[in-house]
């Protein structure tokens, strides 16, 4: 059994509020626009719990075939400020990895900057430093633009 131990570090500023980034993060109609990073893959949440305490659990795969899985808790959520969280990603079978993550927010003038940093332990190669990056800047791409419309309906 090998570890690789791997860091995901993403900073990007928002034309907007940090009230509206944070809303993005947190409303989970608007979060099921940006979450998922492929336009090929389904994500079905089971739950939303992104509260302190909180649990999440989805899962997503090719069309409507689940087979990737995560299960999310939430230690830490600041309102407008930080959120903590853990997440256990697994295929059908097998741990693929186990991540901490944070997120931080910080509002200057209107515009907001998010710090996203994610702390990673792949697990016998099941999951790539490579596609985890690929997808989570997709995902932040996607935040961006569910930001951006967002802030062009005032």
């Amino acid at each position: 059994m090998t570890v690789a131990h791997e860091k995901i570090e993403i900073e990007r500023t928002f034309d907007a509020p940090v009230s509206l980034v944070w809303r993005a993060w947190t409303d989970p109609v608007l979060r099921e626009r940006w979450q998922n990073p492929s336009s090929t893959w389904t994500m079905v949440f089971d739950n939303y719990d992104l509260r302190p305490g909180g649990t999440e659990v989805c899962h997503c795969g090719p069309g409507e075939e689940m087979t990737v899985h995560f299960t999310s808790h939430y230690p830490e959520v600041v309102p407008e400020r930080r959120i903590v969280f853990t997440t256990i990603t697994a295929d059908n079978e097998d741990v693929a990895s186990v991540a901490a993550t944070s997120v931080e927010f910080e509002e200057t003038g209107g515009k907001t900057r998010m710090r996203f940093v994610e702390s990673i332990a792949f697990i016998d190669g099941r999951e790539t430093l490579a596609d985890r990056t690929v997808g989570t800047k997709a995902s932040i791409d996607k935040l961006a633009d569910v930001v951006a419309a967002e802030a062009a309906k005032g």
